[in-house]
């Protein structure tokens, strides 16, 4: 398979999901995973959560998250070789007076239905964008690829170049 033809499917692999698993690390260190409804808009995912939730709270101290997106159990040819985009993100939060608030809201309202309108008049539902900054993904066993989300490009991750990273230290 060539590159463009992996990166079209790792994007669609991403696309298929109106929701991200998130993973996030607490001022003390402690790892935690949830998720969020999101959309995409520009390369960077919005989400809408609340001020109340330990992912929130999570990401205000330390403005760095990791979101994974998998395949279903249920579509895997092999349990242990499940297709997956995981991406580093930056963590910023909108202000409520930033003009781009609303165009992302809207934009969740048409994607996420009415539950939308409900949670982003409460005080405190905020819009966080989580830019990505690297990723991976793997198609199988083997078959893993470093995703510079800027200029797009894949690198296939072999036992000589993971050999190399380890001589470097």
């Amino acid at each position: 398979m060539n590159e463009s033809q992996l990166l079209a499917d790792c994007l669609q692999l991403q696309q298929s999901f109106n929701s991200l698993l998130l993973s996030s690390v607490s001022e003390g260190g402690e790892p935690l995973a949830s998720f969020s409804p999101y959309v995409l808009v520009e390369g960077s995912f919005y989400v809408l959560i609340s001020e109340l939730a330990a992912h929130t709270k999570n990401m205000q101290v330390n403005p760095r998250a990791s979101v994974l997106f998998i395949e279903s159990e249920s579509d895997a040819k092999n349990i242990f070789s499940r297709r997956r985009v995981v991406i580093q993100v930056s963590v910023r939060p909108l202000d409520e007076d930033n003009p781009q608030r609303l165009g992302i809201i809207e934009k969740m309202l048409e994607k996420h239905g009415s539950t939308v309108a409900l949670l982003s008049g409460l005080s405190d539902f905020k819009v966080f964008e989580l830019r990505p900054v690297k990723g991976r993904y793997v198609v199988g066993f083997g078959k893993a690829y470093d995703w510079d989300v800027k200029t797009n490009k894949l690198t296939h991750i072999s036992a000589e170049l993971l050999d190399s990273l380890k001589e470097d230290k």
